[in-house]
């Protein structure tokens, strides 16, 4: 199985998750506006550890803490299981978030591509998925950057503190990658 290793973008680093990274983690994801459409909202730090605790362990979970000038702005989880299609081998979904004060300057398009590139050349991962809401039109934007192709909608399927919405599925294959 794949070990998360520390990875590279232009002005990024993605350092391998710690324990030593949740209280970071927890400032960021305690804004409503950082961490809208991920799978988890923490209002405690006990939450962000509850949260992410299983990913420091589970070797089909790997988690990079999104760093610029080493200070942590974001997370980018990749798990190799699917959850969006009926592809049983060889593929995996990820999900990211960035703090609301350093979107829209694409740090999340650069540690995408760090991830999706890692994951393409360094394990036998043939498709990569990822979900977001139609609402968060700026990470459907981060995919389609990147080369992500929108797969399906389904509608009602999420909900978020109390909401309910509609959420788009891509997927990268490594042939579309590489072509």
């Amino acid at each position: 199985m794949a070990v998360a290793t520390k990875l590279s973008a232009r002005r990024l680093t993605l350092d391998p998750l710690t324990a030593d990274d949740l209280e970071d983690i927890f400032q960021i994801a305690r804004e409503r506006e950082s961490i809208e459409d991920f799978q988890h909202a923490a209002d405690r730090p006990e939450e962000v550890q509850a949260w992410l605790a299983p990913s420091l362990e589970n070797p089909l979970n790997l988690v990079w803490v999104i760093r610029k000038g080493g200070k942590a702005i974001g997370l980018f989880d990749l798990c190799f299981e699917a959850e969006y299609s009926d592809v049983k081998d060889h593929v995996c979904r990820v999900g990211y978030f960035v703090d609301h004060r350093e979107q829209r300057q694409g740090f999340a398009t650069e540690a995408l591509a760090a991830v999706t590139a890692w994951v393409f050349d360094e394990t036998d991962t043939v498709r990569i998925e990822a979900g977001v809401t139609l609402r968060n039109e700026a990470s459907s934007r981060t995919l389609e950057k990147v080369g992500f192709v929108r797969e399906k909608v389904v509608e009602a399927n999420w909900t978020w503190r109390g909401a309910v919405y509609d959420s788009a599925y891509y997927f990268l294959s490594k042939d579309l990658y590489r072509s």
